[in-house]
């Protein structure tokens, strides 16, 4: 009976903290999109620290672009772009396609991302 309840513990904890993602505190996955645009942009003069963002087609702002926060709006920070893509893997979404490029002499990468059907 233990191990009964320690395993529905975790399939409920789970499905709870499934499907998570804030993009300026909005949950992403209750919004009508289908694909999203993962991009990571360097912003270190020397190695790699990059810096991610979310683009679903929502108005741009100039100079804010839409940041990954957390659901009380603090800013997700991630190591790498495998991390962001990971964390955005184990909340419903699944890699169709990458790209990669120098925009004014920065590295800027580019994961397109759809949502996963449940």
């Amino acid at each position: 009976m233990k191990k009964f309840l320690i395993a529905l513990f975790f399939i409920i904890s789970t499905y709870l903290g499934h499907a998570q993602v804030y993009v300026d505190g909005k949950n992403l996955n209750d919004m009508d999109v289908t694909y999203i645009e993962l991009l990571g942009v360097n912003t270190s003069l020397i190695g790699v620290k990059m810096k991610i963002y979310v683009d679903y087609g929502q108005k741009v702002k100039l100079f804010k672009p839409a940041k990954i926060t957390t659901k009380d709006g603090k800013v997700k920070k991630f190591n790498t772009m495998m991390d962001a893509l990971n964390f955005f893997y184990k909340n419903g979404w699944e890699f169709v396609q990458f790209s990669q490029g120098t925009l004014n002499g920065k590295l800027r990468i580019s994961y397109l991302l759809k949502k996963r059907n449940k």
